[in-house]
């Protein structure tokens, strides 16, 4: 069993010096020139050759997690949530969320605000992200390699006013109760930004409700509002 920071309070793996990235340990960047990615094994990033143990599961093609399964097939991976009170967001760094001031890397395009997913660009300027696994399906992959209208389960954070039940988009609020969505970035629109920091007029792939005969914009679970 991995052994965890020795920081009081920290449930992260201990990486370094019994501490985790955190709290100062330094791991080693992938020898590759111009690759960032940490070095897993023989030096290099998964996506330079480090070989990474697979999920024991007949078929599967995932990467282990705990116990030789990935999180498909039974690894209990506890996600720690962010520090501020009251929030019940995913830390991502520093123990606090996206939110509460927690610094992500972005797209390394000019002029680009978008987050950087993998090879330091965003999906919109060539980040390869894994597809569901669903045959003929385009949807990302959300968890256990398949999207969420193909059964993976994503707790959506409900709106915190009172008898509301959207979808919490910024500090705990729907935008019908004052959470301020960024704006599409083509010049001169005023339309919301859905994805990527566009809206669908201007470029986020539209997915419609995926019962049959229904040409309404999808919002969640492959489903639009009506059904």
């Amino acid at each position: 069993m991995p052994k965890k920071c020795r920081v009081a309070g920290c449930e992260k793996f201990a990486q370094e010096g019994g501490v985790c990235v955190s709290h100062g340990a330094k791991v080693k960047q992938c020898s590759k020139a111009g690759c960032t990615n940490k070095a897993v094994k023989g030096g290099v990033c998964v996506s330079h050759g480090a070989k990474v143990k697979q999920c024991s599961k007949a078929g599967c093609a995932n990467y282990a997690k705990i116990g030789g399964v990935c999180i498909k097939h039974g690894a209990q991976v506890k996600l720690k949530q962010c520090s501020k009170a009251g929030c019940t967001n995913q830390a991502v760094k520093g123990g606090v969320c996206v939110s509460h001031g927690a610094k992500v890397k972005q797209c390394s395009k000019a002029g680009c605000t978008n987050k950087a997913v993998k090879g330091g660009v965003c999906v919109s300027h060539g980040a390869k992200v894994k597809q569901c696994s669903k045959a003929g399906c385009a949807n990302y992959a959300k968890i256990g390699g398949v999207c969420i209208k193909h059964g993976a389960q994503v707790k959506l954070k409900q709106c915190s006013k009172a008898g509301c039940t959207n979808k919490a988009v910024k500090g705990g609020v729907c935008i019908r109760h004052g959470a301020k969505r960024k704006r599409c970035s083509y010049e001169g629109c005023t339309t919301g930004a859905f994805k990527y920091g566009l809206c669908w007029r201007h470029g986020t792939k539209k997915y419609l409700c995926s019962k049959e005969g229904c040409t309404n914009q999808a919002q969640r679970k492959g489903l639009c509002r009506r059904h």
